[in-house]
């Protein structure tokens, strides 16, 4: 018999549960749909969501009552994010870099088949672009790069049968042989090139994040350069050590914290 615990809130569960239903894919539920895939009675689940809307970390819309997060969840989760302890711990080895080599850096946690990205510095010569914080398209970025060279070959297999694979710039490698080509150059040199394959006008190298101790892929740091600036061969010839001491230095603060 399983011991309850006395200090476990069930009430709080449920209203997390309810919180954690929402993300990228699924922004907006319907309380039939919330009560339905948490397993919380329509009434409980009424009184829950009533609370979260009341105190901000819901909204309701007002035309077909479907619920969204509201501006509390917004404000909980930046302020989270902003002190969680591997931000903190990456964001010095990061800005010390940005500034004495004055280039765009970018960095990101593994997530499955997917990144999360973690903190990011940016020079004002850099073409703007929205920074997604969740990165699908793995094959066209230099941090993805990285991941896919860390994968077994059935690993690889089957990211390349579930990815969705389509051209973001008239650069971006479409054909599966390619890249898998492309994959095997940054296993065998240990960085990854990205000649505006994601965004025209950004060429970006990048490198892994490593957790030392077991030698598991934590996630990518890249440099990124304007086009109009650098060419790929200038940023390989003088940012590879560059690339790799940042890399290496991140790498030892997430093993310190056991990532």
């Amino acid at each position: 018999m399983i011991k309850k615990d006395q200090y476990f809130s069930k009430t709080l569960e449920k209203g997390l549960n309810i919180l954690g239903l929402f993300d990228r894919e699924h922004p907006s539920w319907s309380l039939i749909q919330i009560s339905k895939l948490t397993g919380i009675n329509k009434t409980s689940t009424y009184r829950l969501v009533n609370t979260l809307v009341k105190m901000g970390y819901l909204r309701k819309s007002p035309e077909n009552k479907s619920l969204r997060l509201g501006k509390k969840a917004f404000a909980l989760g930046h302020e989270c994010f902003h002190g969680f302890d591997i931000y903190q711990g990456i964001k010095p080895v990061i800005d010390k870099t940005f500034l004495e080599h004055k280039i765009s850096i970018d960095s990101a946690l593994v997530d499955g088949n997917r990144m999360v990205s973690l903190y990011r510095r940016e020079m004002p010569n850099m073409v703007h672009y929205h920074l997604p914080m969740i990165m699908d398209e793995l094959y066209a970025r230099a941090m993805g790069k990285v991941v896919l060279a860390h994968l077994t070959e059935p690993q690889l297999s089957d990211y390349f049968d579930s990815a969705s694979i389509e051209a973001l710039t008239p650069n971006t490698m479409t054909d599966i042989k390619r890249i898998k080509k492309d994959i095997h150059e940054t296993r065998q040199r240990g960085y990854s090139t990205n000649n505006e394959e994601y965004l025209l006008g950004m060429i970006s190298i990048g490198a892994p994040l490593m957790n030392f101790q077991n030698r598991n892929l934590v996630g990518s740091v890249s440099l990124d350069f304007p086009s109009k600036d650098y060419s790929l061969d200038h940023i390989e010839q003088n940012f590879i050590g560059t690339l790799l001491g940042l890399a290496g230095e991140i790498s030892e603060i997430l093993t310190s914290m056991e990532i």
